[in-house]
């Protein structure tokens, strides 16, 4: 992950939400030109959720750990609805939002060493990416499982990715892995690995680990929204 000591997105978090709309946060990839990232997509109410994301809130049960809060839309929709809500961030400057903007418990901290217990743990905005690379997808998800609760769950969305390489040739090695870099400011951070998990490599990473795997929906973008359990 990012250089939590730049902490990039989250300086271009924080100064949105303190009141400059004109912010350009640019992302640049490894497999394309620089992409202007919108970081109005932190501060979208539940109006302007996906039908994923919505899907994945309905189905939200007791106390729930959203990992990789942002500035907390997935979890003051939660508390809004009477959730229990636990948001988990290693960005300072997103943590510092997310207080301001109503989120009750909210954490900084790595979800390495994250050990309290919940009987949901959301992962949205492509969460499988957090593990970084395919072979780290197994260990990122045995560690979610790990904090749920017997007859708890694991939300979690990612993509297929393969229609980026239609015109370009695909990289080696999986073609779900990808790295980024934020710029914001003139700065850049540090270059982060990222990981795209299509429906059947997770399908094979969820039986060698003994759980099971139910694909909840799947968009016309090929994003997908996954329930594993023990």
């Amino acid at each position: 992950m990012e250089n939590k000591s730049k902490d990039i997105h989250g300086r271009a978090i924080l100064d949105f939400f303190l009141g400059n709309q004109d912010i350009n946060l640019i992302i640049h990839t490894s497999y394309g030109e620089p992409e202007e990232m919108p970081v109005e997509v932190f501060f979208r109410d539940e109006l302007d959720f996906t039908t994923l994301e919505h899907l994945a809130l309905m189905e939200c049960r007791g106390k729930i750990l959203d990992l990789g809060a942002g500035a907390g839309a997935h979890s003051l929709s939660l508390q809004e609805k009477g959730f229990e809500v636990v948001a988990l961030e290693n960005s300072p400057r997103c943590i510092e939002v997310m207080k301001q903007l109503g989120v009750q418990q909210c954490i900084f901290d790595d979800y390495e060493n994250h050990h309290e217990s919940y009987d949901t743990v959301l992962v949205l905005m492509n969460g499988l990416g957090l593990a970084g690379k395919l072979n780290q997808v197994g260990s990122f998800i045995r560690k979610c499982m790990s904090i749920v609760k017997p007859g708890g769950q694991l939300l979690v969305d990612s993509s297929n990715i393969s229609y980026l390489y239609s015109d370009i040739s695909k990289p080696k090695g999986y073609f779900g892995e990808v790295s980024y870099q934020y710029e914001y400011k003139n700065e850049k951070g540090d270059w982060f690995d990222w990981v795209y998990v299509d429906q059947e490599k997770l399908k094979s990473i969820t039986d060698e680990l003994g759980y099971t795997l139910e694909i909840l929906i799947t968009d016309e973008n090929s994003q997908y929204l996954a329930r594993i359990a023990r």
